[in-house]
């Protein structure tokens, strides 16, 4: 048994943290805290293996990454791993391609070893091979015992919604609602408009709407050169707006319209702390695909904590409007975050 886990109490943990930060928990954020709690306990026990992992779903703001990240900080235990959902399978798809090939299930092994507990924070599908993927995960994780706790802005029943796809994921969700139990988070308030951190690189960013040459150069801002500029990332070639030097500089045509990947952004990260996305439309004048891909981005850059500057057609509020996919609402929580002139 793990030091310190027996007297683990995460509801007396989260009393304290509510009462230094003057919050009330709703009753859904009280019911999830008891939710965690049990699992704490059940962590700390020979039960752990029976426990049922957590699926934590709800709309932005509402706490879920809040909660559990408290809930992860403060679990004294060692077998423990936290990573984005995007993260996880950037490092499947670099093991699944490395040389010789190795085995699916070798390569989930591997990635998972020594574990107890796996954290997923924004476990969200759109791309129908990486669906297949997850059905995997979950056989494995499940079968060695191992706990699944993951934040998602849907339920179940809502994941890869696609149609032409959906049918082929239902297997996977039939294992979520058989091996974790469903929390949902649906408050009425944002808290992350509410208690944005306007110190992190990403709050830092701008939104622009139709700046002016002078607005561009008090930001040092570059201006789009005469051609596109290759941009090499793994094996591809992207085309930036400019040579990057303070900022890497595209438009939204240059990275969102053309077949871009989570994980270019993610490539591109490593290398660049301030991004600058210019000539943004309204989305809605966008092709879903292309709304998917700037959507991806700002979880990305956002996630990365790297500086984001928007310069846009129009102002948020018009950008976003008449999109389709739900997954923007989240974006807008997160725009909302950058500074405006």
């Amino acid at each position: 048994m793990t030091q310190g886990m027996t007297d683990f109490s995460f509801t007396s943990y989260m009393a304290l943290r509510a009462q230094e930060q003057a919050l009330l928990l709703d009753a859904d954020q009280q019911g999830l805290v008891n939710l965690l709690d049990t699992l704490g306990r059940a962590l700390a026990s020979a039960k752990s293996r029976r426990a049922k992992g957590l699926y934590v779903w709800g709309r932005t703001g509402r706490g879920k990454s809040f909660i559990v990240d408290h809930f992860f900080a403060s679990l004294p235990l060692a077998e423990k791993r936290r990573v984005h959902f995007h993260y996880f399978f950037r490092e499947l798809h670099q093991r699944l391609n490395a040389s010789p090939a190795p085995a699916l299930p070798e390569v989930l092994a591997q990635m998972t070893d020594g574990c107890r507990l796996l954290c997923f924070d924004e476990f969200h599908l759109h791309d129908p091979g990486d669906a297949m993927l997850v059905k995997a995960l979950l056989t494995l994780l499940f079968q060695r015992g191992i706990i699944l706790l993951a934040t998602s802005n849907y339920p179940p029943d809502q994941l890869l919604a696609n149609p032409l796809y959906h049918e082929r994921f239902v297997p996977s969700i039939m294992l979520i609602k058989q091996h974790m139990t469903i929390a949902a988070l649906n408050g009425e308030e944002d808290y992350r408009a509410r208690h944005a951190p306007a110190e992190s690189p990403f709050c830092q960013g701008w939104l622009l709407v139709q700046p002016s040459a002078q607005a561009r150069r008090a930001l040092d801002l570059p201006e789009p050169a005469d051609r596109a500029q290759p941009l090499q990332v793994g094996y591809r070639t992207l085309h930036a707006a400019s040579a990057p030097a303070h900022f890497l500089h595209f438009t939204f045509a240059q990275l969102c319209m053309a077949a871009t990947s989570v994980m270019d952004y993610l490539a591109l990260c490593e290398r660049h702390e301030r991004w600058l996305l210019d000539a943004v439309p309204p989305l809605r004048q966008a092709g879903p695909a292309a709304q998917q891909r700037f959507i991806n981005l700002v979880d990305v850059l956002y996630e990365k904590q790297c500086r984001l500057i928007v310069v846009a057609d129009c102002g948020l509020a018009e950008l976003v409007a008449d999109v389709g996919q739900e997954d923007i609402q989240r974006t807008y929580s997160r725009l909302l975050q950058l500074q405006r002139m």
